[in-house]
């Protein structure tokens, strides 16, 4: 008895989610006999699953299809603005923020600078900054964080150089006080990677190695299409080794560049055909190198993303990159180097769309519903460094 109950609420909940997914699809309301010919339901198992989704408040009716003689067909359109889901990318320079409707669709963004040491209070700020009096925070269902350092699974900061007034703190239990929803927080680095790996620059590969080149040289791994954190969430942590230096000259993990000052604007000089950059972008790609070929052995993903500055001048790093590790390698099967898609928005739309990914049940009420993340990076600025 017991089997074939659950058997009945699994086969219900797929028939929910099947007409959920339709709708939420679609940009205007379908009738019935269009849901049943999409999902290959029964009219009456629509009906009945129509008027599920109703009362849980994720479709409503809409005015009649049709008009004229006869009885009209119902439609019905999926409440995408019934709830909102939000995130915030949260770094020692400031936030951003952006919430979605339940569709994952865009409804606003901000961005929150500070030029005092950023907290935990910068969080709700950016928040209300991104809705404006246009939204409403109540209608908040979760929120996702990407914060710089180890994130353990409970939400807690365990380290963090960029932000070290904030380790040890409770992130995830504070902020759901504070916000009144579920709060999903990970590391920023890992959900810039997964974000390119669903929607970016890693859409269609299961294993991806996601190498970030900014202050500092950051790598995070997706395999299977989950974020590899490892027994005690150390995956990637290349820094967190005694005396490993990435160059040189890095400074407590801060990358040091000569001709210019930021990592950016030597990738833009070497691209535009400076020399001097051209010279110190080839002796970066050698030295950093080995501790690529090490990962790229140690996992053997089918693609590495790289973001290290503006989209157009991707190729002055990548080719000098791809070589350098070739060199140090003495198998001829290789992953591709690609350039990163999504920009500066990675991280805060991987905590978003983590957010989806992990709180299906209190977003929506029911399981198994896939997260929209076409529809999240969908109005990305691809160019974006």
């Amino acid at each position: 008895m017991e089997t074939a109950r659950g058997a009945a609420q699994a086969e219900r909940a797929a028939n929910q989610v099947a007409c959920l997914r339709f709708l939420a699809d679609a940009d205007e309301a379908r009738t019935v006999g269009v849901l049943s010919e999409a999902t290959g339901l029964s009219r009456p198992t629509v009906h009945a699953v129509l008027d599920d989704l109703v009362d849980a408040g994720l479709v409503e009716p809409t005015s009649p299809a049709t008009a004229g003689p006869g009885r009209p067909a119902r439609a019905f359109r999926f409440a995408r603005e019934a709830g909102l889901v939000a995130a915030v990318d949260l770094g020692p320079r400031g936030a951003r923020a952006i919430i979605c409707d339940l569709s994952g669709t865009r409804v606003a963004y901000a961005e929150l600078p500070t030029t005092t040491p950023a907290d935990l209070t910068l969080i709700p700020q950016a928040l209300q900054a991104a809705a404006g009096t246009a939204l409403e925070l109540g209608r908040l269902r979760a929120v996702g964080v990407g914060l710089p350092g180890v994130v353990e699974g409970d939400g807690r900061l365990r380290a963090s150089l960029a932000m070290p007034g904030l380790v040890g703190l409770p992130v995830g239990e504070l902020l759901e006080k504070e916000l009144g929803v579920p709060v999903v927080v990970d590391n920023d680095i890992k959900l810039a990677a997964l974000a390119e790996q669903r929607a970016g620059a890693g859409l269609g590969y299961s294993d991806v190695v996601y190498l970030q080149i900014g202050h500092r040289l950051s790598v995070s791994i997706v395999l299977n299409g989950v974020i590899r954190q490892g027994r005690h969430r150390l995956a990637g942590e290349l820094g967190a080794q005694r005396g490993m230096r990435w160059t040189r000259n890095a400074q407590r993990g801060q990358l040091v560049w000569s001709a210019r000052p930021t990592g950016a604007e030597v990738l833009t000089a070497a691209a535009a055909g400076d020399p001097g950059a051209q010279a110190e972008l080839q002796d970066f790609c050698t030295q950093i190198a080995p501790r690529i070929a090490t990962v790229l052995l140690v996992v053997d993903p089918e693609v590495v993303v790289v973001r290290g500055g503006p989209a157009a001048d991707s190729s002055a790093l990548l080719r000098p990159l791809a070589a350098a590790v070739e060199n140090e390698l003495v198998f001829p099967e290789r992953p591709p180097f690609v350039a990163a898609t999504l920009g500066r928005e990675a991280v805060v739309l991987g905590a978003v769309g983590n957010a989806f990914d992990r709180m299906k049940s209190a977003i929506y009420g029911i399981q198994d519903v896939p997260s929209p993340w076409n529809r999240i990076t969908h109005e990305v600025e691809r160019t974006t460094q």
